[in-house]
């Protein structure tokens, strides 16, 4: 099948590894803007502009990751150029399935919205399934140059779906867990896509049992089986958790390591240089053994401060909500 022309305006992706494939199929560098945020990973509080929410979205990355310290890259950034937004003659948001995907679309019509940008000039091209398989598409990046030549025709958003999206947004950002909680419930007429993506968003609070939230608990069941290589514990997990279509990534998952490892019982316990992912070294304690098998719980012997979305986690001010078996119930 021959690939299809590329449409006209302004054209917005997530991730650089999409944005190469998007550069080699069509050519049209000029034409592009990347979102390099995952939006699954931190806090995503309510901002009242953009320059705070990139602060809080810096500041969260570089206290994840201390070692990482480059600025991140600007080259056409999707949040460094709204003026193109604003005045762009259509957008195009080229998105997948996945559960970053899914926050990537809510994300560019909330900041289309914040530049008055027409709705009508909104297109989205969907990858919902591989072109030549039945295959379900997660993130652009999976996909080929030829791939992504044979797109889906790009579409305007429905009135109901831009409400849905914007719904789905004011849920990320809120600091009331209870928008999150029941959007399946009130958006029963979703995208499956986008209503699958924020019931992942609860894994991102602490279990009941363990006290720990979801990926906590997976990297310490894979360390236990891979130890000491933190990278193949890492690498395990993703191959493991990728067909949940929650794609967090490495870093996000060697931060979560690190930070188990400096609670004031560390469930994790470094041997090796921590700036080396792919060297790191690392073992369970004897205490995240037991918290693994079910013998002990994360809280209360280690305190929680955390993000889930917009809700600030805290045990030293009260204010706790966990997961007990898909719902949220209050700590």
């Amino acid at each position: 099948m021959d690939g299809k022309p590329l449409p006209p305006g302004l054209h917005v992706i997530l991730g650089d590894h999409a944005a190469d494939t998007f550069d080699e199929a069509f050519a049209a560098r000029e034409s592009l803007l990347i979102d390099r945020d995952v939006l699954c990973c931190g806090p995503t509080r309510r901002c009242n502009s953009l320059d705070e929410w990139q602060a809080m979205r810096h500041q969260y990355w570089t206290g994840l990751l201390p070692m990482a310290t480059e600025q991140p890259l600007t080259d056409r950034g999707f949040l460094d150029d709204m003026a193109r937004l604003r005045d762009a003659p259509r957008l195009t948001i080229w998105a997948a399935t996945s559960l970053s995907e899914q926050l990537f679309i809510a994300h560019a019509l909330h900041r289309a919205d914040a530049v008055s940008l027409d709705p009508a000039r909104i297109h989205v091209v969907q990858f919902e399934k591989f072109p030549d398989r039945h295959t379900r598409v997660l993130g652009l990046g999976e996909l080929d140059p030829e791939q992504l030549r044979r797109h889906p025709a790009p579409r305007p958003l429905s009135r109901e779906e831009l409400g849905d999206y914007r719904d789905a947004w004011a849920a990320l950002v809120s600091d009331d867990p209870a928008s999150l909680d029941d959007f399946s419930r009130t958006h029963a007429s979703a995208s499956p896509w986008l209503k699958g993506a924020l019931q992942l968003m609860l894994r991102r609070y602490p279990d009941c049992q363990s006290g720990l939230p979801h990926w906590d608990r997976e990297l310490l069941a894979a360390v236990k089986q891979y130890a000491p290589r933190a990278a193949r514990a890492i690498g395990y997990t993703l191959t493991r958790e990728w067909g949940d279509a929650d794609l967090t990534g490495d870093w996000y998952l060697y931060g979560r390591m690190l930070g188990m490892s400096r609670l004031p019982q560390p469930l994790l316990e470094f041997t090796s240089d921590l700036g080396d992912m792919r060297a790191a070294e690392v073992r369970l304690t004897p205490f995240g053994l037991d918290v693994l098998e079910g013998r002990e719980s994360n809280y209360p012997t280690n305190p929680i401060e955390d993000w889930a979305a917009g809700v600030r986690l805290s045990s030293r001010e009260g204010a706790l909500w966990f997961n007990d078996a898909g719902r949220l119930v209050r700590g």
